[in-house]
């Protein structure tokens, strides 16, 4: 099940990469401007390769009729009719708003909580799923869209692997980057403080 092991990879690059960052005290100040450097690298690298792929879509021009049902979750199943070149190039901007929105979040935990571990994931894991994505694969490496690759593409829960969905995503792979960072982030004190509030009405029970 390549969709699981991709699900798994990507679980994987998380968790050991927040294990690196605590033993190596990679949260310290001072790496910050180095750690941001690389995580804009990363960022401006993946937005050309994102204009490379639409140009290169735009030059083939791919008229061959696509005609579907909407495969995305939620959807009323309407058919869509449209060309390879349309449904490509709607996909690559879906992929470019997906990554503006992931470097908001990204750069807003960064700077207003001071962050630095979903810097360090996002200079990573849009490598590997754009590697991963459909686009790339087809128009950049020359894969046949058949099987997994074939169009259209179901967008997939980034942690399915968990809950055992699947599914291939061109989209998706931002997005599921985005949900990476927010689970980097620390977690607050809120739960705790729910627990001790708990903790005192049970108390003042016992004593009525």
């Amino acid at each position: 099940m390549p969709g699981m092991q991709d699900q798994m990879m990507q679980l994987v690059v998380i968790f050991g990469t927040m294990h690196l960052v605590k033993k190596l005290g990679l949260e310290s100040p001072e790496y910050a401007p180095f750690i941001r450097s690389a995580y804009a690298v990363t960022t401006v690298a993946i937005l050309a390769l994102t204009f490379h792929l639409k140009g290169q879509i735009q030059r083939r021009n791919d008229t061959t009729a696509l005609e579907y049902d909407d495969p995305t979750p939620g959807s009323q199943q309407e058919r869509v009719v449209t060309t390879v070149a349309k449904y490509d190039l709607g996909e690559i901007a879906k992929l470019q708003k997906s990554s503006l929105f992931t470097v908001a979040i990204v750069a807003f935990m960064h700077f207003k909580f001071g962050y630095i571990q979903p810097l360090i994931l996002q200079s990573l894991l849009p490598l590997l799923n754009l590697y991963k994505n459909p686009l790339f694969q087809i128009h950049m490496l020359g894969k046949p869209a058949t099987d997994s690759l074939k169009r259209p593409w179901v967008p997939e829960n980034p942690f399915a692997a968990l809950t055992g969905g699947g599914g291939a995503a061109a989209a998706n792979s931002s997005s599921s980057s985005s949900e990476a960072a927010a689970a980097a982030a620390p977690e607050g004190g809120s739960a705790s403080g729910s627990g001790k509030e708990e903790t005192r009405k049970e108390e003042t029970r016992k004593d009525k």
